[in-house]
């Protein structure tokens, strides 16, 4: 059976998302296995505090893109949780720093390790090559679309 070209436009994006879903159950259904049963998005907020230290929720929505009230919730949560507190800032009195508890760092540290599980399952039977073409070829479509006037969302991983 022949395709015709103009389908074949949309093959990547209907591939990149079949992978996402794939690797958002796999990843969610991992965490389940774990006990781990916590909210994505609380682990992205949380990825964000450990990838720049003394963080502000500020600047946590504008590298994530998120609305300030969605993060200031999730942080209110996280924050009843146990698992992040929030320090006086060091030169703005006005601002908070986030960090993560010990219970907080702990989570991440399973976190991390199943989200390995989760990556070397993907990546079976994959080159290191492979994999490294991949993540330059996602990136460059991903910069495609964010620089045609589309709001920048940066990720964590």
């Amino acid at each position: 059976m022949k395709t015709d070209p103009k389908d074949q436009a949309h093959v990547p994006g209907e591939t990149l998302h079949r992978l996402i879903h794939a690797y958002k159950r796999m990843t969610m259904n991992a965490m389940q296995a774990a006990d781990m049963p916590m909210p994505m998005s609380h682990k992205r907020v949380m990825k964000w505090i450990l990838k720049v230290p003394s963080i502000t929720a500020q600047q946590l929505a504008d590298k994530s893109a998120q609305d300030k009230g969605r993060i200031t919730r999730l942080l209110q949560e996280l924050e009843n949780e146990g698992l992040i507190e929030k320090r006086p800032h060091p030169i703005d009195r006005r601002s908070q720093t986030l960090h993560l508890t010990p219970a907080g760092d702990t989570l991440m540290t399973e976190f991390r390790s199943v989200e390995q599980d989760v990556r070397t399952r993907m990546t079976r039977g994959l080159t290191p090559q492979q994999i490294q073409s991949f993540v330059e070829i996602a990136n460059l479509m991903a910069d495609n679309l964010e620089n045609h006037n589309c709001k920048k969302t940066v990720h964590p991983d």
